[in-house]
């Protein structure tokens, strides 16, 4: 009887030293079943075009971290802003926060009040530039070269709101119009 629960006894423990042998295996195998990774340049690759041009890596732990995507807009219809230029009208995605909303709202409408600030620069600034021709003024009728440096400041000027005028266009182009919402 003492015999046989020795032999039980043994049994058991050779069991589950079997079990942590074949654990440790399985492990063992995991380790190992990851592929050899080489570069080659700029480029790495577990199949490398020409072996003696790439050097082999340590084996290292893979990490794989899972982006968001963002969810897609709707485009419901194409309306047109003052000038007749076409503008897409988008639809926020369902479940969309309502502040984002009104903050993108917010955002288009500053964009708006910008661009018209910037057209407001420019005509004043064309009609001072009168073609090339600015009045004079009286500190520039005994020098000239202080009427000919307003000239060309005045011209700079132009050309700077100018631009300045396109990338807002383009800017308020970038923004959609949220659909059920007025455009400035």
């Amino acid at each position: 009887m003492v015999k046989c629960r020795q032999l039980q006894h043994r049994l058991s423990s050779c069991a589950w030293a079997a079990l942590l042998l074949g654990a440790g295996m399985s492990w063992l195998q995991t380790a190992s079943a990851q592929e050899v990774v080489y570069r080659c340049g700029n480029e790495y690759t577990n199949a490398p075009r020409d072996i003696q041009l790439c050097e082999r890596m340590a084996a290292q732990a893979v990490t794989v971290i899972t982006g968001t995507r963002p969810a897609p807009a709707r485009v419901i219809a194409p309306a047109t802003n003052p000038v007749g230029e076409a503008r897409s009208t988008v639809e926020p995605p369902r479940g969309q926060n309502p502040q984002q909303v009104e903050r993108d709202l917010q955002a288009r409408t500053i964009v708006s009040h910008e661009l018209d600030k910037a057209r407001q620069q420019l005509t004043l600034l064309v009609q001072e530039y009168n073609d090339g021709e600015p009045v004079k003024w009286a500190s520039e009728s005994r020098h000239h070269q202080r009427y000919l440096d307003r000239v060309a400041s005045l011209k700079s000027a132009i050309e700077r709101t100018q631009r300045d005028i396109d990338s807002l266009q383009r800017e308020l182009d970038r923004r959609p119009v949220v659909a059920g919402t007025r455009t400035p």
